[in-house]
């Protein structure tokens, strides 16, 4: 009994001293601390930062109308055709211009045969007027006679090819190789050339490029001469094209850049103009696609000097490193930061050295 009171006496002197400081809950430090976004460096570019949208298009397009007004009498051609330059693909009807023609080409016979007769004619009276036999007015009245007869004879001939050209503009004529696309017109139609009326299109499906609207963001990774991969939508066949024209300007309302390229190679299937397709130009140039990449957001930099914040145990820790831009929008590091390392995505947030964070993305 005397040793259970001594033990009870102990027991109940310790619990006194812990009703001194009585013990609280941890606080939770994590619920002060400020919410952040951050990220790893990726160690190679994202190829969809390099991909574009653009569209496969005719580099010979034409809509194809009347140079006369009248009727069409004829359509040689449909839908799907193809044409060679030079071919006639419609026809007016021409009846009353070719009857010009005919005149035309009769007055210019006349006009020829009336200039033989006067040049004939001065030659006879230069070899009289050398023997002394033709006053000098004589020789000069036929001298003007045959400037005459030579005026007229280029005057007619002028009427003859206005009116060879009038009945040429009653023809609808193919201005280079290509498949019709489209007829909007039928026989005994009417049409006008004033306003000139579309009767056809015809593309050229030999000469192909593909406009594509680049984001500025990634514009300057685009060159004159850059060889890269297309790929159809949906069907994925793939292609390959060459730079031709990278535009001067930004467009201010989507901030893009039009770029041209020239399909060139052989494809598995015809492209077909209008077609939708998808530019990789994570390839391009010389950049080295490889290594640490962070976006620019996340990197304070003056020149290829700057710093980030780097993540550790629940604070943050300013970390000097040295990069340089492979892209608008993107940098590589190139010294002072680790794969494996987390930083704040954006480093121009208000914190300081061993601020608390807490990471919710």
């Amino acid at each position: 009994m005397w040793m259970a009171a001594v033990v009870s006496a102990v027991v109940v002197t310790g619990c006194s001293k812990g009703n001194d400081k009585p013990a609280l809950p941890a606080v939770d430090q994590a619920s002060s601390a400020m919410g952040v976004k951050a990220i790893a460096p990726a160690t190679e570019l994202n190829a969809n930062i390099t991909r574009v949208t653009g569209s496969v298009r005719s580099k010979h397009e034409a809509t194809l109308g009347p140079q006369a007004t009248g009727t069409i009498a004829k359509m040689n051609v449909k839908v799907g055709d193809k044409v060679k330059k030079g071919q006639v693909l419609a026809q007016l009807d021409a009846s009353n211009v070719a009857i010009g023609v005919e005149q035309a080409r009769a007055v210019k016979m006349a006009a020829d045969a009336g200039l033989q007769l006067a040049t004939n004619n001065l030659e006879r009276t230069r070899k009289v007027a050398d023997a002394g036999g033709v006053a000098a007015s004589g020789l000069d009245q036929a001298e003007i006679a045959a400037k005459q007869a030579q005026a007229q004879a280029a005057q007619a001939a002028a009427a003859l090819r206005m009116a060879e050209e009038n009945l040429r503009d009653h023809s609808i004529i193919a201005p280079f190789d290509g498949i019709i696309t489209s007829r909007t017109k039928n026989v005994g139609d009417s049409v006008a050339m004033t306003p000139s009326t579309p009767v056809f299109t015809i593309v050229d499906t030999t000469g192909l490029e593909v406009r594509a609207l680049v984001p500025e963001s990634v514009v300057d990774k685009v060159k004159l001469g850059t060889k890269t991969q297309g790929t159809v939508s949906p069907s994925g066949m793939r292609f390959e094209v060459q730079v031709a024209t990278v535009g001067a300007v930004v467009d201010t309302t989507n901030r893009t850049v039009e770029v041209l390229a020239d399909v060139v190679g052989e494809t598995a299937s015809p492209l077909r103009p209008g077609s939708l397709v998808e530019l990789d130009f994570s390839g391009a140039g010389e950049t080295d696609d490889k290594g640490l990449f962070l976006p620019a957001q996340a990197v304070s930099a003056n020149g290829q000097q700057g710093f980030v914040w780097v993540v550790q145990d629940g604070t943050v820790r300013k970390r000097d490193v040295r990069v340089e831009r492979v892209l608008p929008g993107y940098v590589r590091v190139l010294q002072g930061l680790a794969a494996e390392e987390r930083v704040l995505a954006d480093a121009s947030l208000n914190v300081k050295e061993g601020t608390a964070v807490r990471v919710v993305q």
